[in-house]
């Protein structure tokens, strides 16, 4: 089966994000005066200048408003763009002014630096948690849910025990075994092992053996969800992944909270079935202090793979009307790759 692999850096989740190596850069938005002048502001980015802006003018709070309009639709066209381009392999001929382009340059030093002879500024983020996305062609995924409905749901092995989802709201909700020692499953562990190598080069340059210790799959219903937690597995460092198999249709219509998050506010709904990932415990007032933001909600795409380190907590929100949330999951054990004296590999537990 082919696949697309990106290593993504914390808060890095939206469709079409592209891993580039890490480099200190400044990203200074140029905005087309004529286009920006066209451009509407909604009320709440008027609401949230006058926040942040408390001192600002009447005028001065309508340009910045425009401003922060004018990168949103910007941001959503540039991905609607790359998106275009991938769906058609294409991504070699994507002009290198779209921002998501592995071409695209930003300017280390603005231009109005240069012209003053002024001091040049860079920016460093720090990584808090390195996730990887992989999209799994839909063949594969269709081969999958027949696998589970044909083998795994008349011969149902019950693994709730093992788990914390509260998943019991319907006759058909259940969390059940994914035996990774028949054809199938010795295959996707294969495939599941060759990406957990991928991501840890990516992450420690380092080579590393990884083997799947156990594997799951979560029927979810009406009102099922499954509460904050994380995973374990036999080895100190070990990684844990959720392939999204099926996502009903009231879901799969909400918007991505990647490209437009319109907040929780007014009973929204909006992250209703949705995974929650949580690397600390900073909240909204932090974030307005400037300390990093520490979660992130991911929508599920169905062939979506999310792989990710065992000890990140994460939850599952209930989603409610009709439909299955199917899920894959699994708990992957890494070792090290030692070369002994004969020049042969051992693995070893780190």
């Amino acid at each position: 089966m082919g696949l697309k692999v990106y290593d993504l850096p914390a808060g890095g989740l939206e469709d079409g994000a592209v891993a580039t190596p890490s480099k200190d850069i400044t990203f200074t938005w140029t905005y087309d005066q004529e286009e920006l002048a066209k451009t509407e502001p909604l009320p709440k980015d008027i609401e949230l200048i006058k926040k942040t802006e408390p001192d600002a003018s009447e005028e001065e709070i309508l340009v910045l408003a425009k401003q922060k309009r004018y990168r949103k639709t910007k941001t959503q066209e540039f991905r609607k763009q790359y998106n275009e381009y991938e769906a058609e392999s294409k991504l070699e001929e994507l002009p290198d002014t779209n921002i998501f382009s592995p071409k695209f340059n930003p300017q280390t030093v603005p231009p109005e630096f240069e012209r003053q002879g002024g001091m040049a500024i860079t920016m460093r983020p720090q990584a808090a948690v390195h996730m990887m996305k992989v999209e799994i062609p839909l063949e594969a995924i269709d081969e999958l849910n027949e696998h589970i409905d044909t083998d795994l749901i008349v011969n149902a092995e019950d693994f709730s025990d093992k788990l914390v989802g509260q998943i019991n709201r319907n006759e058909k909700s259940a969390q059940l075994n994914f035996p990774i020692d028949d054809e199938v499953g010795k295959a996707f562990s294969t495939v599941l092992q060759k990406l957990a190598s991928t991501y840890m080069s990516n992450v420690t340059k380092e080579d590393y053996d990884a083997k799947v210790n156990d594997a799951w799959t979560v029927h979810s219903y009406e009102g099922d969800y499954n509460p904050l937690h994380d995973h374990g597995t036999e080895t100190p460092i070990g990684l844990s992944c959720i392939l999204y198999l099926k996502v009903p249709e009231q879901i799969a219509n909400l918007p991505n909270p990647a490209e437009d998050f319109e907040g929780l506010n007014s009973s929204s709904g909006v992250v209703d079935g949705f995974t929650y990932f949580t690397w600390g415990t900073n909240g909204m007032r932090d974030v307005n202090m400037l300390r990093p933001i520490t979660e992130e909600y991911v929508k599920p795409e169905v062939g979506t793979l999310i792989m990710f380190p065992s000890w990140l907590r994460h939850s599952v929100n209930p989603f409610f009307g009709d439909g299955e949330r199917r899920t894959f999951s699994a708990n992957i054990n890494i070792m090290k790759k030692v070369i002994n004296d004969n020049e042969e590999t051992d693995n070893v537990q780190v």
